[in-house]
């Protein structure tokens, strides 16, 4: 989300939600806080009193409240004093600034989302001068309980038959940060449990019925560490491990299932401002496999490599695929379409192709001619 950096008036910010009686004023023409950097602003005693070199404050975003300390920056003069304030950079969204052992106006701030916490040194750059903030933050402390795993997309094509290939996923935080469970000893731990559920379904449009071909369920538990990035830095490391069933629902011979481990580890790499690129392999071993499908390691081996490259906001080519003679390739191209159709909706233009071994588990043994499909995606 892109907000408007135009400073607001010191006096405007102090007088909202400022209390009628306040011994101290905070104005700050700084209305926008990057991730881990700090704010500046200015503290004015109303008494005309000498401020000290730190005042205990806090700040309140939804409904977390996150103590933190204004720290002085210079001497002060006539009851007024510079200071910095710097911000846990997993924090986003507005926050109502204040302090908390003496009777303050409420400065209101707008929180950068975490994900650009380091995006580039040159923000340190810019600050120079300034009290500058070191350390590594954990990008996924803040997400959401309830959000995306694997892309969600709709395509469709015709190589042969026409087909439609359509996926959705999500992942589930188990445990809140900010619920009870923070509380116990090992709290902070079991925040990083997650369930995941993708469900991918091949669509026969040629079929006198419009059958569905197959559909493969892959409900998952894991464990999330990170994402984590070094503030300063372009780079950011995450990892998944845990256990995965996937299968299509069928009895018979048609039956596909395997049930596996997996260790997941994935870099990014901001290469500037707007351009980044990713890599990922997903390690896995067979904890038990169909009868049907006894196999499928011969097709799919032990490992699914994944790598990204674009902008968020623009074109990206992902590629995936189990590597192998017998394994597969899948290439996805999607331009973000809010800029020029939806508005803020989101969603993108979606091109897929398809080439190897196994598109659906019941086809896991068999190759076919390489599929070309067109169509949409919300998540990618």
């Amino acid at each position: 989300m892109h907000i408007a950096r135009t400073a607001l008036p010191a006096l405007l910010l102090c007088a909202f939600a400022s209390p009628a009686q306040a011994d101290v004023l905070l104005a700050t023409r700084q209305t926008v806080v990057e991730p881990g950097l700090p704010l500046t602003l200015t503290v004015i005693s109303t008494a005309g009193e000498t401020l000290p070199d730190e005042l205990p404050a806090r700040v309140v975003v939804g409904a977390r409240a996150v103590p933190l300390s204004l720290k002085a920056r210079a001497d002060g003069k006539d009851g007024r004093r510079e200071y910095a304030a710097t911000f846990p950079p997993e924090l986003e969204g507005t926050g109502r600034l204040e302090l908390t052992q003496q009777t303050s106006s409420v400065l209101l701030v707008q929180l950068l989302p975490g994900a650009r916490a380091g995006a580039s040194v040159d923000n340190l750059a810019r600050i120079r001068g300034e009290e500058e903030t070191t350390g590594v933050v954990n990008l996924g402390k803040r997400a959401p309980s309830l959000s995306e795993h694997e892309p969600m997309y709709f395509v469709a094509g015709s190589r042969g038959p026409t087909t439609a290939r359509f996926q959705l996923s999500f992942k589930y935080r188990i445990f809140d940060p900010d619920g009870w469970v923070s509380d116990l000893p090992v709290g902070q731990a079991l925040t990083g449990l997650y369930l995941g559920y993708t469900q991918t379904s091949i669509w026969d449009w040629s079929g006198d019925s419009k059958p569905f071909r197959d559909t493969t369920y892959k409900p998952s538990f894991f464990y999330q560490l990170g994402p984590y990035r070094r503030i300063g830095s372009r780079h950011t490391l995450s990892a998944q491990a845990g256990y995965e069933h996937q299968s299509n629902g069928r009895a018979g011979i048609e039956s596909r299932s395997i049930d596996t481990l997996f260790l997941k580890p994935t870099w990014r790499w901001d290469i500037d401002g707007d351009t980044h690129f990713s890599a990922a392999v997903k390690l896995f071993g067979y904890l038990e496999k169909e009868s049907t499908n006894r196999d499928i390691a011969d097709y799919r081996g032990y490992a699914l490599l994944n790598m990204r490259y674009g902008n968020d906001d623009g074109w990206l080519i992902q590629a995936e695929g189990y590597p192998g003679d017998k394994g597969s390739l899948q290439l996805d191209l999607s331009y973000r379409l809010k800029r020029v159709l939806l508005s803020d909706a989101g969603g993108f233009l979606h091109f897929q192709y398809f080439n190897g071994y196994g598109e659906s588990m019941l086809d896991y043994n068999r190759g076919g001619p390489a599929q070309f499909r067109v169509g949409f995606s919300i998540v990618r």
